[in-house]
């Protein structure tokens, strides 16, 4: 939308522009004559401005400000920007200026007045400006008696409840009889026509038509043909109609055609390629219409392009090289769409280019050089996967440079030296590259600098320079989140007399917090947001205590000790407040009189204690509170619900609460926008209330039915109830919780069947029920589609029965494919919560330990069937799950051989069938899975020989013992081997085989230690030999763990 105001304004300043030269042609000597002097004296008595425009009309004046005379009679007016504000009389003298061509009201305030109908007195009009006036309600219809116009702008301003109307009359009865009309602007005039209409209309009323300006005039689409008959058109400006199926491609053949905006219309299908080939084409702006796609053309060799935009978009494919040929091109903004490849190094050609946005696409390779390109101004190519170094682009010829924008990107090696020299450079944004090396800040610099700098989330290295603390104007500092060595005394924050915003979050150094003595709290920068997160601060700097201004301070992962001071709760403007991970104790006095402003307060991980829950009372201003981890001992106060009417998130969990649940936490059911309710880990016990509408009630020591009347509307994403001692069964009505992604009620009491009743849940990745009471038969009837996310399911220790369910494996399609999304936690979408995440955390078992998994990797896929009465044979669609991790099927009554298909399982890390009945031997495809790490099979009816090799070697006499047909290492018994020496596979080995002499075995056993003595021998030298004999190799063997255990000591 930005770049169709933009265009917009151009043409209403081009308009303006109109009506001024006419105003510079007047004779001030005899302009105007008495007569008329008396009209505009009058005029000004009836309007209310402050402009000097006005002011300078008097009856004795030579000149008048905005008058143009001919022959002493005013043919143009001009009042434009004159700070006008009320309406104009209907009796006004304006009218009566019966010689006027020329009126341009545009730019005051009328206060949402009607278009006054005296206009249609000025039957001389040719150009008449409203636009931007405030003006509103129903164009009058008689401004069709205007018969002269020839340029006609009623453009408004949006205010959805005053825009202009053009509805009775509608565009065809206004425009009907201007014959001679060449501009036309109603951007923002609700006319509500569709395609047909509206564009029938203007083809057979003004036939010379050269400017049509209309967007967001609630136009719909398609665009008609018949608006070809309008051969003199230059300029189509349409944005934010909904022109939808239009995809004109019959605009190409608008040989006139200079300018043609489209943005945000519902485009969709190929993009008309032919329309970049418009030989006087010069602004094409095709923005914001997500479904149009394609890909861009080779453009010819001789182009009048100066802007292409195209941002938001789904155009994908390549830059072409062709790109080169655009030597006008002044614009240039293809951010958010799906382009690939290179940036074409023929940029280098595009030397009068001001403007680059290429952004939020798929673009790789390097940053080509812009040396040539002097007048650059801004240059964005962010979130892309740009590579390579930047130290040859050119940027000391960039004088005119004023933002760079290189984040989320790949690029690595120095920042260049020349980028803090060049004197426009305001804005500089490189975080989240792998940028490395010494930052280097030369200090000749000190006449000029940027005034936001992000570096964060690099690989800088070495100490920060002090020359950053003399950059003048410096606002906004952002270093987090790389090497950094030594320390800084809090002291240096003093240099930077501008700077508002600061963040040093685990740059690597240390701050010296201790301010000297001479040091005055009020001769530090007034910061607005300061994050200094695993900086090792020891205490709360004390000049914060002046700092009014403060709205986000984060000092977590820290070494702070002892008392939150009652001054941090004085700071009147501080809305985001993060201590966690530190070592506070407690708090000097009670918090009993927040600030207004402050909603997100973050204590997690700290010492606290006592038998009191604070800030209770101030929780009708709080939206964010976290006390996990901590030590409080105390009951949750039965009118803890009234209270949260504005939280949208709040943690108790691993704590000392006691006691039962207040009835009164069921209010929050009813708050929509409440996320996350976390009362884990303590010692609740007592029933759950009937709302049921809480994230985690985990490993306390409740009891009861779990309640079963859930509301229809349900918003709940995860549920874990479990550890605990519930029973009853898993509610019906657990079915209206449809946006469910967790579901843990393991480890209680819990009777019933397999919950097919949840099978419409579609958004279900985690199903828990483990230790629990539950029967019947795994397998939901007509459910082709159930859980088609699910990635970890655990039903163990329970007594299921059965077949296993073949079925439903062939419905769970994330367990076939990898899916890579990070982690499975919630974000907030306040820009002030960015930073603060709750990830849920569930326990499986895994390699036969029992482990829990803070942070559920979505890419973590795991079945568990342990511990029931399954039988039958394991099923060959096993096979199909690929990208499953761990499978344990142990302690069941499942028999049969082991599918081959399971050797497909190629990220499989665990797998367990033991204690079952399985017989036939181990099929030889389990030897290629390579991440295999745990094995058991102990405890079946298995035979033949155990293959040697691979993983296989790995494994202990532990994963095979308990099956008598199996034989060879790691077991003692020795298969038989045939007659020419070689061993029987799938034979079992006989009692005269078993006490066959041992002198074989003793034999294959001394060489197979010597094998492995001389391996490590020779791997040792492999290895160590260069260390000890090449002093460089040595040297850089040390370097690299110094910087892994400095790594791993400074997290």
């Amino acid at each position: 939308m930005n770049s169709s105001i933009i265009s917009w304004l151009v043409l209403a300043i081009s308009t303006i522009s109109i009506f001024s030269d006419v105003a510079r042609a007047s004779a001030p000597a005899r302009c105007p004559s008495v007569e008329q002097r008396s009209l505009l004296l009058e005029l000004k008595s009836s309007l209310t401005s402050s402009s000097s425009k006005l002011e300078q009309w008097n009856q004795s004046a030579d000149s008048w400000s905005g008058i143009t005379c001919e022959n002493g009679l005013v043919v143009g007016l001009d009042l434009s920007d004159a700070s006008i504000f009320g309406g104009i009389d209907g009796s006004s003298s304006l009218f009566r200026l019966e010689f006027l061509q020329s009126l341009n009201l545009a730019f005051n305030d009328f206060n949402f007045s009607a278009i006054p109908l005296g206009l249609m007195n000025l039957s001389r009009l040719v150009h008449l400006n409203l636009s931007h006036a405030g003006f509103a309600g129903q164009i009058p219809a008689k401004l069709s008696h205007l018969t002269k116009l020839r340029t006609l702008d009623l453009s408004s301003q949006y205010f959805p409840e005053w825009i202009p109307k053009l509805e009775m009359p509608n565009l065809r009865s206004l425009i009907g009889d201007m014959g001679e009309l060449r501009e036309l602007y109603l951007d923002y005039v609700n006319m509500s026509a569709e395609g047909s209409e509206w564009c029938h209309s203007l083809s057979s009323s003004v036939p010379k038509l050269e400017v049509l300006s209309m967007s967001y005039c609630h136009l719909s689409g398609p665009i008609d043909a018949s608006l070809m008959s309008l051969a003199n058109l230059s300029v189509i400006q349409l944005d934010g109609n909904n022109l939808f199926p239009s995809n004109p491609k019959f605009l190409a053949n608008f040989s006139s055609l200079k300018t043609l905006s489209l943005s945000d219309c519902g485009l969709r299908g190929d993009f008309p390629q032919n329309i970049l080939k418009v030989h006087k084409l010069q602004n094409l702006n095709l923005s914001f219409n997500r479904l149009l796609l394609g890909s861009l053309p080779d453009f010819p060799e001789i182009s009048s392009l100066e802007t292409l935009v195209m941002r938001e978009t789904s155009i994908s494919g390549r830059l072409p090289d062709s790109i080169g040929n655009l030597r006008k091109l002044l614009r240039l903004d293809l951010s958010n769409s799906r382009l690939s490849g290179s940036i074409p190094s023929s940029m280098e050609n595009l030397s009068e280019l001001t403007y680059l946005d290429l952004s939020f696409n798929n673009l790789t390779g390097s940053v080509p050089s812009f040396g040539a390109s002097r007048n650059l101004i801004d240059i964005r190519l962010s979130n892309n996967a740009v590579t390579g170094q930047i130290t040859s682009v050119g940027w000391e010829d960039l004088l005119n440079l004023e933002i760079l924008d290189l984040e989320d990107n790949l690029l690595e090696g120095e920042i260049p030296p020349a980028l803090f020299a060049l004197p426009r450079l305001i804005m500089i944004f490189l975080s989240h590259n792998r940028f490395s090396g010494k930052l280097i800040i030369h200090l000749n610099v000190s006449s000029y600098g940027p005034n936001v700098l992000h570096l964060g989330s690099n690989l800088l290295q070495g100490s920060i320079p002090t020359s950053i603390f003399n950059l003048p104007g410096l606002r906004d500092l952002s270093l987090s989140f790389n090497n950094f060595s030594g320390s800084m005394n809090i002291d240096a924050l003093q240099g930077f007399e501008d700077l508002t915003d600061l963040d040093l979050s685990y740059s690597g150094m240390s701050i010296n917090d201790m301010a000297s003595a001479s040091v005055a709290a009020r001769s530090f920068p007034d910061f607005s947001s300061l994050k200094l997160a695993s900086c090792q601060l020891q205490t709360l700097p004390q000049f914060l205590v002046n700092q009014s201004g403060l709205i986000i301070l984060d000092l977590s992962h820290n070494y702070i000790r002892g008392e939150i001071p009652q001054w941090i709760w004085a700071l009147e403007s501080l809305d985001y407040l993060n201590f966690s991970s530190n070592f506070f104790e407690d708090f000097e006095t009670p918090p009993c009189n927040l600030t207004s402003a402050l909603s997100v307060v973050d204590l997690h991980l700290n010492e606290l204690r006592g038998n009191m829950l604070p800030f209770l009372s101030q929780l009708d201003f709080l939206t964010y509170l976290d006390f996990s981890s901590n030590d409080i001992t105390s009951v949750i106060p039965n009118n803890i619900g009234n209270y949260l009417s504005s939280c949208s998130f709040f943690s108790l969990s691993k704590n000392n609460f006691h006691g039962s649940i207040p009835k009164s936490i069921c209010k929050v059911g009813y708050l929509s926008y409440f996320e996350v309710l976390d009362l884990s880990h303590n010692h609740l016990n007592g029933t759950i209330p009937d709302c049921l509408m809480m994230e985690s009630l985990k490993n306390n020591k409740l009891s009861g039915d779990i309640p079963q009347n859930i509301p229809a509307i349900c918003g709940l994403k995860t549920l874990d109830i479990s550890e605990n001692f519930l029973q009853g069964q898993i509610p019906l009505s657990l079915a209206n919780c449809t946006a469910l992604e967790i579901v843990n009620i393991g480890d209680n009491q819990i009777k019933g069947t397999f919950p097919c009743h949840l099978k419409a849940i579609s958004s279900l990745r985690i199903l828990v029920l483990r230790s629990n009471k539950l029967h019947g038969e795994i397998r939901c009837r007509h459910s082709p589609k159930t859980w088609q996310k699910l990635q970890i399911i655990d039903l163990s220790s329970n007594d299921f029965g059965g077949t296993l369910p073949a079925s439903l494996l062939e419905s769970w399609e994330a367990m076939k494919a990898n899916v890579d999304f990070d982690h499975l936690q919630y974000q907030y979408s306040d820009s002030l919560l960015s930073g603060l995440y709750y990830e849920d955390t569930m326990s499986v078992t895994y390699k036969g330990l029992k482990l829990e998994l803070v942070k559920i990797l979505t890419i973590f896929t795991s079945i568990d069937f342990s511990g029931n009465k399954l039988e039958g044979p394991i099923p060959y669609t096993f096979g199909d799950l690929k990208a499953l991790y761990v499978l344990n099927l142990s302690h069941n009554s499942i028999s049969g051989s082991i599918p081959p298909a399971l050797g497909n399982l190629h990220q499989l890390e665990s797998l367990d069938l033991s204690w079952n009945y399985l017989n036939g031997t181990i099929p030889t495809q389990f030897a290629n899975l390579d991440f295999l790490s745990f094995l058991n099979l102990s405890n079946n009816q298995l035979e033949g020989s155990i293959p040697a090799w691979g993983h296989f070697l790995t494994f202990s006499n532990s994963s095979f013992e308990g099956n008598l047909g199996l034989c060879g290492l790691p077991l003692d018994k020795v298969c038989p081997t045939t007659k020419n020496g070689t061993e029987e596979a799938g034979s079992i080995p006989t009692q005269s085989d078993i006490d066959d002499d041992g002198d074989n075995e003793d034999s294959e056993k001394k060489w197979f230690y010597l094998s492995i003595l001389l391996g490590f021998v020779v791997g040792f030298w492999a290895f160590c030999g260069p260390l000890v004999f090449i002093k460089s190799w040595r040297f850089a063997f040390y370097r690299f763990w110094d910087k892994v255990l400095f790594r791993h000591s400074h997290p």
